[in-house]
């Protein structure tokens, strides 16, 4: 399993449910930011792109400059992504920016 990084409101992403952000809230955001859509498995992809389990909070990221496709999911009240660089460190950043949240590690380290 690779390394999860996440967006939440809490020190710990396992607290997340205490200071949730909510499905709809996310929703409305994804919309908002370019080249970010929510993906919900019915959608073509390139054959080359495998996506991960189609859920209601998945969204893909088409701006990396090195891969085609940064998958953000939404679960139990905050946001993560599978492996991160630093271009999706910023662009996680910019998104806790604007859920009033912050981006932590499993071990509520923040970045």
């Amino acid at each position: 399993m690779a390394y999860r990084i996440y967006i939440s409101r809490t020190d710990n992403p396992d607290n997340s449910a205490d200071d949730p952000i909510g499905l709809e809230e996310w929703k409305l955001l994804v919309r908002d930011i370019p080249q970010l859509h929510l993906y919900e498995g019915v959608e073509a992809l390139p054959r080359h792109i495998e996506a991960p389990s189609a859920s209601e909070g998945l969204a893909r990221w088409a701006a990396h400059p090195r891969f085609e496709s940064v998958w953000f999911n939404h679960e139990n009240g905050r946001i993560y992504v599978e492996g991160f660089d630093s271009y999706v460190m910023m662009r996680m950043r910019a998104i806790a920016g604007r859920l009033g949240a912050h981006v932590v590690d499993d071990d509520g380290r923040r970045y």
